[in-house]
């Protein structure tokens, strides 16, 4: 039996690999789906486990996060904590809440600061919980 061969399949405008083939299940390797490009075993392993292994040019590459990919990453954990951080005070501002007067005014303004941390630009900074 040959050496084993690695081969992956991937979207010419993406450069995104779509499948991953090796030569004992498809001993024709003329018939993996085109485009593909053959790989080393390493480079199979990489581009099955991180998505940000590419074909550009042609080549197996690493493609490092854009400065927008960063920081919508940022914005959507940020709006996570703070969708958390709303529902968990909630009850503060229910018609039924025992807090009361000056208190429940530092309780809206927290939770105005929350609904506004998105306007901030990175680093995000969550606001003070009032005890």
């Amino acid at each position: 039996m040959s050496d084993l061969r690695y081969f992956g399949n991937y979207n010419t405008k993406t450069g995104d690999y779509e499948g991953f083939y090796t030569s004992d299940i498809w001993p024709d390797f003329n018939k993996i789906p085109k485009p593909n490009i053959e790989l080393s075993k390493e480079e199979w392993i990489e581009a099955g486990e991180n998505p940000r292994y590419k074909v550009v040019n042609g080549k197996h590459t690493y493609v490092p996060y854009t400065t927008e990919e960063v920081n919508q990453k940022e914005l959507d954990n940020i709006r996570l904590k703070r969708n958390a951080l709303l529902s968990e005070t909630d009850w503060v501002v229910l018609p039924h809440s025992p807090i009361t007067g000056s208190k429940l005014d530092e309780w809206i303004l927290y939770r105005d600061k929350l609904r506004d941390i998105t306007e901030q630009t990175p680093p995000y900074t969550l606001p003070t919980k009032p005890e």
